[in-house]
């Protein structure tokens, strides 16, 4: 972000009666986030066994690669348990695959690439058809000119031309408006679509309508991130999702990036959650140099929730007709950036809008330094809405005149001096209850009884002792705080408290042991019913743990596996059949007779 102008008129502002923001500048933003499909993970396959070294200095990308074709498209987890894995170029990942690591604190993926680390790639078909009608915001169908382009459970991309508010029609960036959905149903030339439209399209700017194939149910947890690639003029993202629906990036650290340390473009429902994006190669702006979560091209409904940044430049962005996505509940730090002539190096947005029309976009509960909506890419769209968040240096900045139809709601900003200030471009922007340094905007304003506009209830993560919310009125300036700034100032910068016992619950489900006839005297056979290949041993033990007799099983298979046991030696009465494996080990209880 480039800011050039830093004279600012007042904008003009709706003084509002109500409590709320109106209908008509809302949308659905409680379906924002990863929605899973429902079925539990059939496979569970670990790295190490398909030649991975995690030394740090040899490269992993085969062992990792053999070890996601080994799940043969199924619903599966890939297991890097701690080490230090070396990649020399980046990971595509297909449909169902989850990567998940030991926790961010001992799995560490170094990528010593240009490009990305992990890629999430779907695709559009290209054949678009005309929309005829029902594209005003708020509509769930639309007639379309061939439906027999469609059918029902299809993922679909609507867009259409850059309208008069594009002041550059030269750019690149054409047809930056438009929606990723999903048809419900279908009936005669009308399809109904999973999602209302989010915005107004227009006939004279040609709405059209494509089927997609996008990639589902990707998952990526619990590991450590480096770029030690430091290129200067690369611009490889982390973690790239583009096409893609329902996927998630929960409990990660990424540490430097060259791009974007996550770059969602062109998808639908990815959620990053309990993470901590840290540090960049550059901050000059250049291809997202210097960005945290960037959301751009159609995205939308993704949710970027309790989440930490440091020392970057952009920590949350949105540009290109991104729309309907949450930033919510994130803490952003030490903001930063070192484009030629930028001064001072602090003045940059970590929440930021970076113009191209994104619209929609709900930030709340959110403490960061600096908002700041810019024209670098000509304005943002309407209904873009700042709901109790905390600004705590430089303040809040609309700096586009033909920005319009923001909703500022429930601020605190918290800055000093000549810091702390609210400066506002555009017109019909709905204002009510912000706290600037203990004055409360507009004057009339009192109490605010919106808690949010995308929970129905307390988040699931609110692990402390503060009320909810705790931004913005009623609360008192500046006392509250949340989970990701108290995780922050703890030392504790990502979730990663149920990163084992997921694992191990998992594991849990990957193998079953029964055995029979229970009670049993002379003879008993046990049965391992088990998803994975894996040596185990069983050992019976009594009632105080101690071991009676043990037995090695060899490898169990896929499948299940039978053993027969001679327990004639055993005293009679209860115990214990416990089978270990490098999984865990699991227990069955029998009666010897």
């Amino acid at each position: 972000m480039r800011t050039h102008i830093f004279i600012f008129l007042i904008a003009i502002f709706i003084t509002v009666q109500a409590k709320v923001i109106p209908s008509t500048n809302r949308v659905e933003w409680d379906k924002a986030g990863y929605h899973s499909h429902g079925a539990q993970p059939q496979y569970f396959v670990n790295v190490m066994d398909f030649g991975a070294v995690a030394d740090g200095i040899s490269d992993d990308k085969k062992a990792i690669n053999n070890a996601i074709a080994s799940l043969n498209g199924h619903y599966g987890i890939v297991y890097f348990p701690a080490g230090s894995y070396f990649l020399q170029s980046g990971i595509d990942l297909p449909d169902s695959v989850t990567i998940r690591g030991a926790g961010s604190n001992t799995t560490f993926i170094k990528i010593n690439s240009t490009s990305k680390c992990f890629g999430i790639y779907g695709s559009g078909k290209g054949v678009y058809t005309r929309i005829v009608s029902g594209f005003n915001k708020d509509s769930y169908k639309i007639v379309v000119k061939d439906i027999s382009l469609f059918k029902e459970d299809d993922y679909v991309e609507i867009r259409q031309d850059n309208g008069s508010w594009d002041v550059d029609q030269s750019n690149a960036k054409m047809k930056v408006v438009g929606q990723i959905t999903k048809i419900k149903y279908l009936s005669g030339d009308t399809l109904f679509l999973d999602d209302k439209l989010r915005l107004n399209f227009e006939p004279w700017l040609n709405p059209e309508i494509q089927v997609i194939n996008p990639k589902k149910q990707i998952s990526i947890e619990y590991l450590n991130i480096e770029r030690v690639n430091e290129s200067k003029d690369a611009k490889g993202f982390n973690i790239h999702f583009n096409y893609a629906v329902n996927c998630r990036v929960l409990g990660i650290e990424s540490n430097k990036s060259q791009g974007s340390h996550c770059k969602i473009s062109l998808s639908s429902n990815i959620e990053i959650s309990g993470s901590y994006f840290h540090d960049a190669i550059m901050y000059d702006g250049v291809g997202t140099k210097g960005y945290g979560v960037t959301i751009d091209c159609h995205s939308g409904l993704c949710l970027v929730s309790n989440n930490i940044f440091k020392h970057l430049r952009h920590a949350m962005m949105t540009k290109d007709g991104a729309n309907g996505n949450v930033f919510a509940y994130n803490y952003s730090t030490d903001v930063y950036r070192n484009g030629k002539g930028e001064y001072p190096s602090d003045f940059a947005g970590d929440i930021s809008l970076h113009g191209h029309y994104s619209y929609a976009n709900l930030f709340e509960s959110n403490i960061v330094q600096n908002l700041i909506i810019d024209d670098y890419n000509g304005p943002s769209g309407p209904y873009n809405t700042f709901f109790r968040n905390r600004i705590e240096h430089y303040g809040i900045f609309i700096v586009s005149e033909l920005t319009n139809n923001s909703n500022c709601v429930g601020n605190e900003i918290t800055g000093s001096l000549i810091n702390g200030l609210s400066i506002i471009f555009g017109s019909k922007n709905f204002l009510y209850g912000n706290n600037m340094n203990g004055t409360i905007t507009p004057s009339g304003s009192s109490e605010l009884n919106d808690n949010s506009y995308y929970l129905s209830s307390t988040p699931l993560f609110w692990n402390i002792n503060d009320r909810w919310p705790s931004i913005g009125i009623n609360n008192m300036l500046n006392s509250g705080t949340i989970p990701a700034q108290k995780r922050y100032s703890e030392g504790i910068y990502t979730v990663a408290s149920d990163d084992v016992v997921n694992v191990n619950v998992f594991k849990k489900s990957m193998l079953s042991i029964e055995a029979y006839p229970n009670p049993a005297d002379e003879k008993i056979i046990v049965c391992i019913r088990s998803l994975v290949s894996i040596n185990a041993i069983v050992t019976f033990i009594n009632m105080s743990g101690n071991p009676l007799t043990k037995h090695y099983f060899d490898m169990v298979q896929i499948g299940n596996n039978q053993r027969e046991y001679n327990i004639s030696n055993l005293p009679n009465g209860m115990c214990i059949i416990k089978v270990t494996t490098e999984m865990g080990s699991y227990l069955k209880k029998i009666i010897v007779k």
